[in-house]
């Protein structure tokens, strides 16, 4: 077992490299984007990576306080559920998602099990899910901003 020091540095490590592992997709979008902090232009919407010694998921955060906020944008990803789920693997659609401050929030989300991010020589599995599944929400995300910048106003 790590220190906590040794801990966050790995993370710091990992996450690091992963942002040099997608550089590769700026000559394809034109333009670098930040893949572990993805800039929505929405408030209420985030785009998440996580990982853990158990899993990795790429996350669609709604976090408006208000729940029939929420409620609204959700259903607009139902309505592009299937263009959604075109190229990203399965998602799970959670309307009532407690996160680890004891907020609640509606996730959807695409995970997979396994792959540790303790373990360096595991880390190739985890890009190549995060870049899988992020080129996609990207993809998604270009075609789809605007009617949730619509619902946003």
């Amino acid at each position: 077992m790590w220190s906590k020091e040794e801990t966050k540095r790995r993370r710091i490590d990992f996450f690091t490299n992963f942002g040099i592992y997608m550089k590769k997709h700026i000559p394809q979008y034109g333009e670098k984007i930040r893949w572990v902090n993805y800039r929505t232009g929405i408030n209420s919407i985030k785009f998440k990576i996580e990982s853990s010694g158990k899993y990795s998921r790429v996350c669609i955060d709604i976090t408006n306080k208000d729940e029939g906020v929420r409620e609204v944008f959700f259903e607009q990803f139902e309505e592009f559920k299937k263009l959604l789920s075109i190229k990203m693997n399965k998602l799970n659609w959670v309307k009532n998602y407690r996160i680890d401050s004891g907020i609640y929030i509606t996730r959807i989300y695409t995970e997979i099990n396994g792959p540790s991010i303790n373990q360096e020589s595991e880390w190739g599995d985890i890009y190549r899910f995060f870049e899988k599944n992020l080129i996609a929400l990207h993809e998604f995300w270009e075609l789809s901003k605007d009617v949730f910048k619509d619902l946003e106003n």
